[in-house]
């Protein structure tokens, strides 16, 4: 019985290389036919391809995207990209439309402003007669300089031909001074624009008095202060009247100016040093 021979090292090897060129061979074929070559898989692992690792965008999609916006004239893509602008300029009217649409909107959760009864005007009252006289009324007059200079009342008198004393002191606040009062320095506090509501009311030694609102507009809040000097000192003492309660068009004023400078319940006459003229 013949023993068969078993094959050397040689054989295996060239097997085995054999194998191996068939393989490369069949590597090479499958490369050539997708398209691939050494120079393009070495420019696709750049530096640049391991930056957008992981940011959604694979390399292939980039490709495609520069090819696509190479030419943006011929494609919609930049009237996209100027999207964004015509969103931003219609955006703000929306929103003013909207806010405007909301404000109108009455879903009962929004909250109205209330007047409390004692914060409005009473209404008007029994006006007060008197006969022909003399009254005073108040103005103002600085002495010093810069932030020295202080304020201080000034008495004058006016003459009286009769009828209603309230609506002739507060109309003769609103004149001012006269031209030879001025020449002395005599100032007025109260702007020239100021209206007053000619109903009045007296009650109980308090008088409610109604202004427009030009009183609590355009003064700091020393001559805010001084304008109401001027009407307490023009009015209480006179007819009964102990107490102001001024009104800014028909409601109660609480307090005066920006820095909301709160008066008392009842206005008086506050400690002032006085010029007589």
């Amino acid at each position: 019985m013949a023993i068969p021979q078993q094959s050397s090292s040689p054989d295996k090897l060239k097997s085995l290389t054999y194998i191996i060129g068939g393989l490369f061979f069949v590597l090479v074929l499958i490369e050539k036919s997708l398209g691939f070559s050494q120079t393009k898989i070495q420019q696709s692992f750049s530096a640049d391809s391991f930056r957008n690792l992981g940011n959604g965008n694979s390399l292939f999609e980039k490709k495609a995207k520069s090819q696509r916006t190479s030419d943006p004239l011929t494609s919609n893509e930049w009237e996209d990209d100027l999207a964004w602008e015509e969103e931003a300029l219609e955006d703000p009217i929306l929103i003013g439309e909207e806010k405007k649409k909301i404000k109108n909107q009455d879903d009962g959760f929004s909250i109205p402003e209330i007047s409390l009864p004692e914060d409005s005007f009473p209404g008007a009252g029994k006006k007060i007669q008197d006969r022909s006289g003399y009254l005073s009324v108040y103005f103002l007059k600085f002495y010093g300089q810069g932030k020295n200079s202080q304020s201080q009342l000034v008495k004058v008198s006016r003459e009286f031909q009769g009828g209603d004393p309230i609506h002739f002191l507060v109309r003769k606040l609103l004149e001012g001074p006269s031209p030879e009062e001025k020449t002395k320095g005599v100032l007025n506090s109260l702007p020239k624009k100021l209206k007053f509501d000619p109903n009045y009311r007296l009650e109980n030694g308090i008088l409610h008095l109604s202004f427009s609102k030009d009183l609590e507009w355009g003064g700091s809040p020393e001559i805010l202060k001084d304008r109401i000097d001027q009407i307490c000192y023009s009015l209480i003492g006179n007819y009964g009247i102990k107490g102001l309660n001024v009104y800014i068009e028909r409601t109660r004023l609480r307090s005066l100016g920006g820095d909301g400078m709160a008066l008392p319940e009842i206005l008086v006459k506050s400690p002032r040093k006085i010029i007589l003229f």
